[in-house]
């Protein structure tokens, strides 16, 4: 029987994929979430009776508990770690001295043409590794709209974002998480790479519309210099490596490479992705004034 570790089992993917695991009737496999707090995620909802086992990257000594008796492993670098040589390659090394068979990645889109991305240099090193893997390259995450930009637009009526005229096509994190889910249970996708988009690109004035017609009062989009950006993300504490890596998206985005549409989700699992209008309506009182 296969036992399953899912890192970053707390966040957006993670949490996701280990509620989508933990619900199947027909399971003939094993769920571990790898988190840095039992006691605290044990009061996320679907976690509460779930097998979890403390773990961090830069923590060598939790290494040894969470990978044992695991088959397949679902890699999730952390937002807040650039440095994949030090905090990601060591774990993997452990990782190819256990009994692992298989590693799903959750990368990024783009990152197999962008060096500068800690996520690239992660993709290289499990390609020169002996266990298979397969690659998940996600598009933006709606949810990003709540965690990054949601206090913009719910106090300053606008999105901030320096994405130019160019489209982008948000995809929900639980629908990463519905092909992770795909490609942990079934065979076939080791040595594959997917790329994972929602249903239809839009530029930031439309996705900016959206919003305006949920919450009943003109959002804008401001377009600023993409060093504006950074600082005023900054200044709002959020984490430096992933603003930067947002912003070469949305730089992508500016020069029209982010507004493709990709088929794969519904190949994987026979269905459409979520659509951004009914994030947008779900997830309303988080703009609300």
């Amino acid at each position: 029987m296969d036992k399953y570790l899912i890192t970053g089992a707390t966040g957006n993917v993670g949490l996701s994929t280990m509620r989508y695991l933990l619900e199947r009737k027909d399971a003939d496999f094993e769920v571990v979430g790898a988190v840095r707090d039992v006691e605290a995620a044990r009061k996320m909802e679907g976690l509460e009776h779930a097998q979890l086992v403390n773990f961090e990257f830069d923590e060598p000594s939790t290494h040894a508990e969470a990978l044992k008796g695991i088959t397949k492993l679902l890699l999730i670098r952390p937002n807040q770690v650039s440095d994949v040589s030090k905090h990601i390659f060591p774990f993997l090394n452990k990782v190819e001295q256990s009994g692992v068979k298989h590693i799903v990645f959750v990368s990024i889109v783009g990152a197999e043409r962008n060096r500068v991305f800690a996520n690239h240099r992660i993709e290289t090193h499990l390609k020169k590794m002996s266990i298979p893997y397969t690659i998940v390259r996600p598009s933006l995450y709606m949810q990003n709209l709540v965690t990054l930009h949601g206090q913009e637009i719910r106090k300053s009526n606008h999105l901030y974002i320096p994405a130019g005229a160019g489209m982008v096509n948000y995809i929900d994190a639980r629908d990463v998480a519905r092909v992770v889910v795909e490609l942990l249970t079934k065979p076939g996708h080791e040595g594959k790479e997917y790329e994972i988009t929602g249903q239809e690109p839009m530029d930031f004035y439309k996705i900016a519309s959206l919003f305006t017609a949920e919450l009943g009062r003109e959002i804008k989009y401001a377009r600023p210099l993409t060093i504006k950006f950074i600082r005023q993300k900054m200044l709002e504490k959020k984490q430096l490596p992933f603003i930067v890596t947002l912003s070469l998206l949305y730089g992508a985005a500016r020069n029209g490479k982010m507004g493709h549409t990709s088929s794969v989700f519904k190949e994987l699992t026979g269905s459409e992705p979520r659509q951004l209008v009914d994030f947008i309506h779900e997830n309303r009182k988080v703009w609300e004034k």
